[in-house]
């Protein structure tokens, strides 16, 4: 594969003090803006997700990404998730414009490793498809095909699933597409939770980043050439450690109401 980019990571145990100096800069901009009246729509003390503990988190989007819950997980499980999600959504989504595509992803998984998922591994790299056309959609599984071990089916399973209910929600699809208007690069990334090997939770990630505006279809659903389009795929394997992110929740929480407006839409259906 030519012109790669190799980005191969691996977070060392949990460090209260390296979470800590990365939250001095969370407080920093959140004493920015003034305090605003909670409105919440992830977290379970306030807001559209609280008092449903009977309705299962099946699928949302979240800025530019689907997350899909395997269904072993529990509700806490799946709305520390939903919360994770936000939180790193919200930190790429305050990052100047001409911020690159490369740059965005360390933002997210640094966001992500300070609230508690240690990632296993990652990589961004230019993508090679197997087809001359697909859809968006269908790279990013073969995306996660490359992460997952050969006994998850079902994770793919899972996110086909996802996008098909995604497909049939315009409010949702509004807001995949919002970040994608202003730019020359088409993202997006699918996010399975489920349960790890030998317990907890792992997130898995795969993304797809499309530098072309020439594109036929709905946003997501699109049918583009591979030929001379640039291509490239973000993928990524990170386990939950819960007692990290509480330590920080009500920081989480306190960014998301800030900054979080407009990322967020429980898939119907």
């Amino acid at each position: 594969m030519s012109n790669e980019i190799i980005n191969i990571i691996a977070d060392r145990p949990f460090n209260e003090a390296v979470q800590d100096k990365y939250f001095e800069r969370v407080e920093a901009q959140l004493t920015e803006v003034f305090a605003r009246p909670r409105l919440r729509s992830f977290a379970k003390s306030g807001g559209v997700l609280a008092g449903r503990a009977a309705e299962t988190i099946d699928a949302s989007v979240v800025g530019p990404s689907l997350v899909v819950f395997e269904e072993r997980l529990s509700e806490d499980d799946k709305q520390d998730a939903l919360d994770s999600q936000a939180f790193a959504e919200a930190v790429v989504n305050k990052l100047p414009a001409e911020t690159s595509q490369e740059q965005r992803y360390m933002a997210y998984n640094e966001a992500l490793s300070a609230i508690g998922w240690v990632t296993e591994s990652y990589t961004y790299k230019k993508y090679d498809s197997k087809k001359l056309t697909l859809t968006m959609n269908d790279a990013l599984l073969q995306v996660l095909e490359t992460v997952i071990s050969a006994g998850s089916g079902n994770v793919l399973s899972l996110v086909a699933a996802g996008f098909d209910k995604l497909k049939g929600d315009k409010e949702a699809l509004k807001i995949v597409d919002a970040g994608s208007k202003e730019s020359s690069v088409v993202s997006f990334k699918a996010v399975p939770c489920i349960v790890a090997p030998g317990g907890g939770m792992a997130m898995v990630m795969g993304g797809l980043d499309v530098f072309s505006k020439d594109y036929d279809g709905d946003f997501l659903f699109f049918t583009f050439k591979t030929e001379g389009v640039h291509l490239f795929q973000a993928a990524g394997i990170r386990k939950f450690n819960k007692r990290a992110f509480d330590r920080k929740r009500q920081q989480v929480y306190n960014y998301i109401d800030q900054f979080g407006d407009g990322l967020f839409k429980k898939i119907a259906g």
